[in-house]
């Protein structure tokens, strides 16, 4: 399998995989600081909640080496970047007596390689408990992409989809296109076709009719914020796959780590991205929606199953 790595840090210099043009092109953006790192994520130069934070702590790195006075509005420039997706800010929280306590350069990189290692860790114990989900060889419907650019090796939703295939779980995967930015077809497929994982791509609009037809044994989508009462905020159209999903009776299992676990309840206040960089000006176009505890049958994270 070719793997390329979501970033690479060389020297003073992170490298960033530009998962805007996988995978018809492989390039890489430099950032230099934390603002350079906020641009990238702000532009979805790098996406997947775990690894915007993972990102987020390299940049810090990145940032006390060349400024460290500024080290503060470095990190106000990540926290702005992408409002709704929780584990950029859990790590931002959880660097914080760093920055307060003027660490240096190799405690920095010291958090941003824990930060890495844990989440991959995390996907690892995630991928077996999710494994428990398949009773038999099925029919996956998955959504946007949750492998190993949007979070380390082997991915989240993407991560239980790889281990059940390899246990003979899986017989074929759909993959939606996920518009407009095309993660599903572009990402999600590309790393199918890589490991060998038999897959359709369809638009999104053909997901309810896959689950009336009966061609679809379960959904399982990763998250990018999840609230204390269980609300799910991912990828804007996981909510129609939910709906879909309850009607027919099909499984919908939500994959994400603690750390994309929020403390709050539920709140109309909890931001909802809304994209600036349309397709057309015509467009209206938010990043994520919201799908409620009733119509979801579990949440694994690497604690174990929550059923709401």
């Amino acid at each position: 399998m070719r793997m390329l790595p979501p970033f690479k840090l060389e020297g003073d210099v992170l490298l960033v995989l530009d998962q805007r043009v996988l995978p018809k092109r492989v390039i890489y953006r430099r950032a230099r600081d934390a603002f350079s790192t906020a641009r990238i994520v702000k532009k979805m130069v790098v996406r997947g909640a775990p690894m915007i934070s993972i990102v987020a702590a390299y940049g810090l790195y990145l940032q006390s080496l060349r400024n460290p006075k500024r080290m503060w509005e470095g990190w106000s420039a990540l926290k702005n970047s992408r409002p709704t997706a929780v584990n950029l800010h859990n790590v931002l929280r959880e660097v914080k007596p760093l920055i307060e306590g003027g660490a240096q350069p190799p405690e920095f990189l010291e958090f941003a390689r824990y930060v890495e290692g844990r989440e991959r860790e995390i996907n690892e114990r995630m991928a077996e408990i999710g494994l428990g989900f398949f009773k038999g060889p099925s029919t996956v419907l998955t959504y946007c992409n949750t492998g190993m650019w949007a979070t380390p090796y082997p991915g989240t939703a993407l991560g239980v989809i790889r281990r059940a295939f390899g246990e003979g779980f899986v017989k074929k995967v759909f993959v939606p296109e996920t518009a407009p930015y095309m993660q599903g077809a572009r990402l999600t497929a590309y790393e199918l076709r890589l490991e060998g994982i038999p897959y359709s791509v369809v638009p999104d609009n053909h997901t309810g009719f896959l689950m009336e037809r009966g061609m679809v044994d379960i959904v399982v989508v990763g998250a990018d914020r999840i609230t204390r009462d269980a609300y799910v905020f991912n990828k804007i159209g996981t909510l129609t796959i939910a709906l879909a999903a309850k009607r027919f009776g099909v499984p919908f299992v939500v994959v994400a780590p603690s750390t994309t676990f929020s403390d709050e309840e539920f709140s109309e206040k909890i931001p909802v991205e809304k994209r600036e960089d349309l397709p057309r000006e015509d467009y209206e176009y938010y990043a994520f929606d919201i799908t409620p505890p009733d119509l979801i049958t579990a949440i694994v994270s690497e604690r174990g199953v929550w059923k709401p």
